[in-house]
C-alpha cells in the first residue's frame, strides 16, 4: 500500500492506489453514538478537506478533517437531533456533496446539492421477517417507473397500487432506477447519488415502507442499478481531473456520461458498499444491472466482481443482467448473475405480432420463434435464466406498434396483446410485464412524463386483458410443467404461422398452440398422452386418444391444454 502524502502526484492514481477496502470505519456520515456523527470521505492526494454545513454556518475553516493512512479524511462532530445539511470542501475551493449521502437536498443556483444527515432518527420498524423470494423458476416480474406508475409519482403511490400488482399474480417488482438524479424528472439512468433515493419519489423511510409492504404481500423488490456510469454532477466526477480520476475510465461512454472503471479498487469498494446498503439496510431482494456490455467481466473484475460481491452479502439475491449482445447467456455462464434479459425473444415475438419483418427477424419464421421459446435456443442452461418480455422501457408499447399497421385496429391490438401474453407465460424463462401492458397502455415511448392510463382498468378491453394476464400467471404458478426444463415442439408451421409445443413434468403435461396468423387455423396433431385435457383459456375438457386430433385455433390467439396426472406411490 502506498504511503500518502499531501503532495503525492494525482497522476499516481492509476499506478498505485491506497487500499480503500482497508478503511476501518464506513464512509459517509454515520451516528456512532447519540449525537456523535462520524464524517468520512475517501480522497487521497488532496491537500485539505473541510466539513462545511448549516451547523458551522458553512465557514470553510470551521471543521478541518484529518487524513489517515488509507486516504480517508475523517472528523467526528457532536450534533443535536434533527436534520443537518453538509458538504465537503476540497482544497479550499471545490464544495462537493457526500458520495455516500443517504439523502440530498437541491439548492437553487448550485450544481451540487446539500448532503443530509438525520441525527437521532429512529430505526425503521420492519414487518417482513421470514420473507423469502419465490423460486426463480416461478417468478413473474413487473417492471415499473416510480414517477409514471401512479398519479402521485412516489413510493407511497406505488404502495397504493400494490393490490393491483398482487392480484395480477406478480411475485417481484423491478423498479427502474430510483437513485438520486439531477432534477426531478428522469428514467434514472443518469444516477448522481447511489445511496440516496430520488427526492421526487420520497425519502428512505418511504422506500423502506414500499419494500415492507411488498414483502407482506409475498412480492420481492428488484432495483435497476446503473453501474456503467454516473451523471456529470456526481461528486465522484468532481473530485479529480477526469483522466486522473481513480473511479473513472477513459474508454468512453455511448451517452457521454462519466464512465466508471470497474477494474480499479476505488470503484469496486464503492459498488460493494452501494450493494451492501440496499441489500441489508433496505431489504431489497435483487438487482437488474443496466448496460452490462459496457461493464464486461474477466473472472475477477467488472460483472465478475459486482455479482460476486452482491452474493457474498445476500447469497439468495436475484441478479439480472441487461446485455443486448448476440450471446446474452454468456454473462450467466461466466459470472454469478442468475439471469439476463432475453432480448431476442422480445424482438422475434414483436416481429410476428406486428406481422412485419424487423430487427433481423422474418415474420413467419416459426422455427426461429420455437427455438427462442426454448431456453436452450439462446444458450441458456436452465429455464430460469432467460428473462422474457414483450414490452419494457426500451421498446414501444405493443398496442402503439400494432396500430401503426393500417390493417389493424383496437380489436386487433387486444388480440395481439392476448396472444403475446400466452406466449410470454408459456415459454421457458421468467416472464416480465412492463407496467400498463396488462391494461393496454398505448402511449409512445418517451423519457418525459407519461403517466399510466389507469382509466383503462374501468373499460371492457382493459379489464379483459388484465384478467387474461392474471389467469396465465396463476396457471404458470400452479402448473409444474411451466416451471421446469422439459420442452419439445409438436408442430411448427411457417406457412400457417402456427406453433404447437409441449412442456411436461411427471405429474403435469401442457400442450400450447400459438396462432400468429390473423385468421383462425385448423391444426392436426397427436396429444402426448390419452386422457382428459382441460383447455385453460376457453374452460372446456377434451377427451383424447392416441389418434390425430384436429383443433381450431382462433386468429391471433392460442390454446393451452393441461393434463393432470396423479403421482405414483411406488
Amino acid at each position: 500500500m502506498t504511503t500518502i502524502t499531501t503532495d503525492s502526484p494525482v497522476n499516481a492514481v492509476h499506478r498505485s492506489l491506497p487500499d480503500n477496502n482497508a478503511a476501518p470505519a464506513p464512509l459517509g456520515a454515520h451516528e456512532l453514538s447519540p449525537g456523535q456523527i462520524a464524517f468520512a470521505l475517501w480522497a487521497p492526494w488532496k491537500k485539505a478537506v473541510g466539513l462545511i454545513g448549516d451547523f458551522n454556518q458553512w465557514r470553510p475553516d470551521a471543521d478541518p478533517m484529518t487524513l489517515d493512512k488509507d486516504g480517508v479524511w475523517r472528523l467526528t462532530k457532536p450534533l443535536p437531533p434533527g436534520e443537518h445539511a453538509y458538504q465537503f470542501l476540497i482544497d479550499g475551493k471545490t464544495a462537493v456533496a457526500d458520495p455516500y449521502a443517504r439523502a440530498v437536498r437541491d439548492v437553487p443556483n448550485q450544481e451540487q446539492p446539500h448532503s443530509i444527515v438525520r441525527v437521532g432518527e429512529q430505526p425503521f420498524e420492519w414487518h417482513d421477517q421470514g420473507f423469502t423470494i419465490k423460486p426463480f423458476n416461478k417468478l413473474v416480474i413487473y417492471e415499473l417507473h416510480v414517477g409514471d406508475f401512479s398519479p402521485e409519482g412516489t413510493f407511497d403511490g406505488v404502495v397504493s397500487k400494490l393490490d393491483h400488482i398482487q392480484n395480477l399474480g406478480v411475485s417481484a417488482i423491478e423498479l427502474m432506477p430510483i437513485q438520486e438524479f439531477p432534477g426531478n424528472r428522469s428514467w434514472g439512468y443518469n444516477p448522481a447519488f447511489f445511496f440516496a433515493p430520488e427526492q421526487a419519489y420520497g425519502d428512505t423511510a418511504s422506500f423502506k415502507r414500499l419494500v415492507d409492504e411488498c414483502h407482506r404481500r409475498g412480492i420481492a423488490v428488484i432495483l435497476d442499478m446503473v453501474f456503467n456510469h454516473t451523471a456529470p454532477q456526481s461528486p465522484l466526477n468532481l473530485l479529480y481531473p477526469y483522466d486522473k480520476n481513480p473511479y473513472m475510465s477513459t474508454d468512453g461512454n455511448p451517452w457521454g456520461f462519466p464512465d466508471l472503471n470497474h477494474w480499479n479498487q476505488a470503484t469496486k469498494r464503492y459498488v460493494k458498499d452501494i450493494q451492501d446498503y440496499w441489500l441489508t439496510e433496505c431489504h431489497v431482494d435483487g438487482f437488474r444491472y443496466d448496460h452490462v456490455e459496457g461493464i464486461n467481466w474477466d473472472g475477477e473484475n467488472g460483472m465478475s466482481f459486482i455479482s460476486w460481491a452482491a452474493r457474498q452479502t445476500k447469497p439468495g439475491v436475484l441478479l439480472i443482467a441487461e446485455i443486448l449482445v448476440n450471446d446474452p447467456a454468456a454473462v450467466v455462464q461466466h459470472t454469478e448473475v442468475n439471469a439476463s434479459w432475453h432480448w431476442q425473444f422480445a424482438r422475434a415475438l414483436r416481429c410476428h405480432l406486428t406481422e412485419s419483418d424487423r430487427d433481423g427477424f422474418r415474420c413467419g419464421d416459426m422455427g426461429k420463434m420455437m427455438s427462442l421459446i426454448s431456453h436452450a435456443g439462446s444458450g441458456y442452461a436452465d429455464n430460469s435464466q432467460p428473462i422474457n418480455y414483450v414490452e419494457s422501457h426500451d421498446e414501444e408499447r405493443l398496442v402503439w406498434d400494432v396500430l401503426r399497421n393500417p390493417a389493424m385496429n383496437a380489436d386487433s391490438a387486444l388480440r395481439k396483446s392476448q396472444l403475446a401474453a400466452i406466449a410470454l407465460f408459456t415459454a421457458q424463462g421468467i416472464p416480465m410485464i412492463y407496467s400498463g401492458q396488462e391494461f393496454l397502455a398505448a402511449a409512445a415511448r418517451t423519457v418525459d412524463e407519461s403517466k399510466l392510463p389507469w382509466g383503462n382498468m374501468s373499460q371492457d378491453h382493459g379489464q379483459l386483458l388484465y384478467k387474461h394476464f392474471a389467469t396465465l400467471a396463476y396457471l404458470r404458478d400452479t402448473c409444474p410443467a411451466f416451471q421446469f426444463n422439459n420442452i419439445a415442439p409438436i408442430r411448427v408451421d411457417d406457412e400457417g404461422r402456427l406453433i404447437v409445443f409441449k412442456r411436461w413434468t411427471d405429474d403435469c403435461v401442457a400442450v400450447v398452440a400459438l396462432n400468429f396468423a390473423p385468421g383462425a387455423r385448423h391444426v392436426t396433431f397427436t396429444f402426448p398422452e390419452s386422457g382428459t385435457w382441460h383447455e385453460w383459456l376457453f374452460d372446456y375438457d377434451e377427451m383424447t386418444t392416441n389418434e390425430p386430433f384436429n383443433a381450431e385455433i382462433p386468429g391471433s390467439y392460442g390454446k393451452v391444454w393441461i393434463l393432470r396426472k396423479p403421482l405414483s406411490n411406488a
